[in-house]
């Protein structure tokens, strides 16, 4: 019987080199069919985006570079989320999936095609995810504190919305004990040591606009409209939203199947991802940023309900998963020509 059973579980394992090429061929596939179709191209910025992303699409002007740049640009973040997974052993077993599940979740949008401030930005999210996590339970970690909130106001000369993920940080740093008067100190000084640096420039150059158009913006809330967006459109993100849910309540009901402070970054990483799609509905003018943002935390949260639970029904249910998004992306992209 524990020979079958063994057998079985193997039957049904995702973590086979046939299934990440098969995921890596599907990402493929979606950065073609967006090339062919020129799906966000030409790159251009916007009034109220951040000066240093509109000087950077100036520079992306040629087509090949653009898409090439997105597709490196995404690999890259998915290579940063794999690492985050392998470092922290936020999945228990050992396992591509985190890396394959952050690819497709970027590609098969076409939203975030070929790239968006989020694209590198989000870089600086998962790097500031590492020093929280990694500051766990060290109330004196205020270089981590420090190194967190300084790449987070990186990330905001790109994208200025990313500093709205502090206030999350900073909960995070109270769950992990790590929250103090000094590594509280530490976060506000990191943000300031950047924006110290753009205020120098602004008065070298007698230009403010680096402070004004993004700040200006920051907080200026404007709900998303539900009329405006394609049936399609509605059901990719609901159906990412069905399996961050599934994974998350997986980890709830299961939640003494991993230790203390592996439970402890999962449950973070749930809180992330609504958090993610809480600010997704309250800035219209930037929730594909959001949405991108919120395929960090989901991407593992997935991987890691598809790794642990094994069984006919969840082997056939990730290849469904799969194959959705792909049919999405190809009837969103028909409904852009």
């Amino acid at each position: 019987m524990q020979g079958f059973n063994y057998h079985s579980e193997n039957r049904y394992s995702l973590a086979s080199p046939g299934v990440y090429v098969y995921m890596a061929c599907a990402c493929v596939v979606c950065w073609i069919a967006g090339y062919i179709g020129s799906i966000g191209y030409p790159v251009y910025g916007e009034v109220t985006a951040a000066p240093l992303w509109n000087a950077l699409c100036l520079v992306l002007r040629d087509k090949p570079v653009a898409y090439l740049a997105g597709f490196a640009l995404m690999g890259l973040g998915a290579f940063l989320v794999h690492r985050a997974n392998y470092a922290l052993m936020l999945v228990r077993e050992k396992t591509l999936l985190p890396l394959l599940f952050y690819a497709l979740l970027t590609s098969s949008n076409p939203d975030f095609l070929p790239l968006r401030s989020t694209s590198i930005a989000v870089f600086c999210l998962i790097l500031a995810l590492y020093q929280l996590f990694v500051a766990y339970h060290d109330p004196e970690a205020t270089d981590r504190a420090y190194n967190a909130a300084l790449i987070i106001g990186v990330g905001s000369l790109l994208w200025v919305h990313i500093l709205w993920f502090l206030p999350l940080f900073w909960w995070g740093m109270y769950v992990f004990r790590t929250l103090s008067g000094r590594t509280f100190a530490a976060t506000l000084l990191g943000v300031a040591t950047v924006y110290w640096f753009v205020l120098g420039w602004c008065v070298w150059q007698r230009d403010f606009t680096a402070f004004t158009v993004p700040f200006a913006s920051l907080f200026r809330v404007r709900l998303l409209a539900v009329s405006g967006a394609e049936w399609a459109d509605w059901l990719e993100l609901l159906f990412m939203a069905g399996l961050a849910l599934v994974a998350a309540s997986n980890i709830i009901a299961r939640e003494y199947e991993d230790v203390l402070r592996t439970r402890q970054f999962l449950y973070f990483l749930i809180a992330m991802a609504v958090w993610s799609f809480g600010l997704f509905f309250l800035y219209e003018q930037s929730s594909e940023e959001f949405l991108e943002m919120a395929c960090v935390p989901i991407s593992i949260l997935v991987a890691h309900f598809f790794t642990v639970r094994r069984g006919k029904y969840v082997y056939w249910a990730f290849h469904l998963s799969v194959a959705l998004f792909v049919v999405l992306f190809m009837i969103r992209i028909w409904n852009s020509l």
